[in-house]
């Protein structure tokens, strides 16, 4: 993953050709056997395939498409589709949103919870429920595992092949545009039927309800791209996925808005949205305008704020942490605009154990300063702390784009969100370690609590298929009722892909004992249970 550009730069000369793609791609069969086939057998397709294959796909695009990286926009549209995607866990996935700079009404979904948004649509939609209702739609192919039962229920070998054909076109820079169309269109009949189609938007709508945003917006965005469509003076105007498979496209709005009829808006997105979304929309608009990757504060004077950053070390130093903090604010009065002064105060915040302090004071450095690779390292880094998977794997990726490419801290970050995205841990408990018939899993019979009389508490796990090579890099700490640890190391490599780690319960203090298991320094399973008298 390499540093990426201005915004209105392009990683390619094929960025358009990979647009179109991208209904193609991720039902591509890999005909010269260097990377795994998605569509292998035309068999059932799990949820590691589909994150595996999103996750190649949308490694190539972000190489090709031209993207906006301006935390302001990004952190909107992360922040709009979460909060849709908190409503509907559990989720398989982590949802990934990216914005392509590109004036159609579009976006589009990969397998695996990536997800695009053209800035066309952030721009023409006319509301917050409108843009909801785009993104619950896109949240719904993903969630209703659109791709995989399409897969699955797809056996025309001979669209394989059109397919294959067309992609190898678009990799030679040959495939004339309608060449290119056509292959969108066919893909996206394989993808997304009439009946998945169908079922996004009921699954949209009580998204949109249970998030608090007005279903009606959802139709309202349909409306659009009819009028786009008549207004469009292009001699071929290309409908997007969500209302390509309904010819009558009038008709698709009126469903849209007898379905929100018949629901009731239960939830209530935060206050902010609303003034995040026009403050995104305005923000776009003047990266537009100056063509700019992001929007930066003006330069500071920075003779202003040293003699405060100087003080704050040294009262930091010395303990005096609420005096340091005094200082910063003294220093961010003097001179607003220094982003050096907000994360000093981030640092501090998280050295006193405030985490979520600490991340409010690195994104408003962001805002004065949205190029510092590190700030986006250290905000995703406590979001991991913190236990949100989510968030820590969107600040993770910022700060990779940042990194220099091939450089040991994007290496270390990539490593990072791969950890995020592909689970170490599988599945795991513990268990009483008697392995007999009635045994349900590879340590023994299942417990929650076990008696000072038997024999071993017993971790198991299995292991995530990356990671089988590495199994013996899982370190397990046990830990007793006062938090003292009592044992601890390396877990034992069972029959692939499974580990366990035995704590001898002989002469253990009753109570409830903690196990803990980390990989290269990152907690990846933790559990408690019983020690009974």
């Amino acid at each position: 993953m390499a540093a990426r550009p201005g915004f209105l730069a392009s990683r390619g000369p094929r960025w358009r050709e990979a647009l179109a793609l991208a209904a193609v791609l991720p039902l591509l069969s890999c005909l010269d056997g260097t990377t795994p086939n998605p569509l292998r057998g035309l068999t059932k397709v799990s949820e590691a395939d589909e994150r595996e294959t999103g996750a190649q796909v949308d490694e190539q695009f972000l190489e090709i498409l031209p993207l906006v990286d301006d935390p302001v926009v990004l952190g909107f549209v992360n922040d709009l589709g979460q909060d849709i995607v908190r409503r509907i866990e559990p989720q398989p996935f982590i949802y990934r949103f990216r914005v392509v700079v590109d004036p159609n009404l579009n976006a589009f979904a990969l397998p695996g919870g990536y997800i695009y948004f053209h800035t066309g649509t952030l721009m023409s939609a006319g509301s917050l429920d409108e843009l909801a209702g785009v993104m619950a739609h896109e949240i719904a192919h993903v969630k209703g595992r659109h791709y995989a039962r399409g897969v699955e229920a797809s056996a025309i070998p001979e669209l394989l092949t059109r397919l294959a054909s067309i992609g190898a076109a678009v990799a030679a820079e040959s495939a004339a545009p309608v060449m290119i169309g056509e292959g969108v269109n066919v893909a996206l009949r394989l993808k997304f039927t009439r009946g998945f189609e169908a079922e996004a938007d009921d699954l949209a709508t009580a998204f949109m309800a249970r998030s608090g945003y007005d279903p009606k917006g959802m139709a309202r965005f349909f409306q659009r791209i009819v009028d786009a469509e008549e207004r469009s003076t292009v001699e071929r105007f290309e409908p997007p996925p969500y209302l390509y498979t309904h010819p009558d496209v009038e008709q698709r709005v009126d469903s849209a808005l007898a379905r929100a009829e018949g629901v009731t808006v239960t939830g209530t997105p935060g206050p902010e949205m609303e003034r995040a979304f026009r403050n995104m929309q305005l923000r776009l608009a003047l990266l537009f305008e100056r063509g700019a990757g992001a929007l930066r504060a003006p330069h500071p004077d920075r003779e202003r704020s040293d003699p405060f950053l100087v003080e704050a070390d040294r009262l930091a130093r010395d303990g005096a942490t609420d005096a340091a903090l005094a200082a910063l604010e003294s220093a961010a009065d003097l001179e607003p605009y220094d982003a050096r002064v907000w994360a000093r105060r981030a640092e501090i915040l998280e050295e006193a154990g405030q985490p979520r302090e600490a991340i409010a004071a690195w994104r408003r450095a962001l805002l004065l300063d949205p190029e510092v690779g590190l700030h986006y390292y250290r905000i995703g880094l406590a979001y991991r702390r913190l236990g949100d998977r989510v968030n820590a794997t969107f600040y993770l990726e910022q700060a990779a784009r940042r990194f220099e490419d091939g450089g040991r801290l994007q290496e270390r970050t990539e490593r990072e969100i791969e950890k995020l995205t592909f689970p170490v841990i599988r599945a795991a408990g513990l268990a009483d370690g008697v392995d007999d018939a009635g045994a349900d899993t590879v340590a023994g019979h299942s417990r929650e609590s076990f008696h000072v009389s038997e024999t071993e508490a017993v971790w198991w796990a299995r292991v995530g298929d990356r990671y089988l090579g590495e199994r013996g890099d899982l370190i397990v700490r046990w830990s007793d009722p006062n938090g003292r640890v009592v044992a601890e190391g390396p877990a034992d490599p069972k029959r692939r892909p499974s580990v366990v780690a035995r704590l001898p319960l002989r002469d253990r203090a009753p109570g409830t004992w903690k196990v803990e298991v980390t990989f290269e320094g990152t907690v990846v399973d933790q559990r408690t249970f019983e020690i009974e008298p």
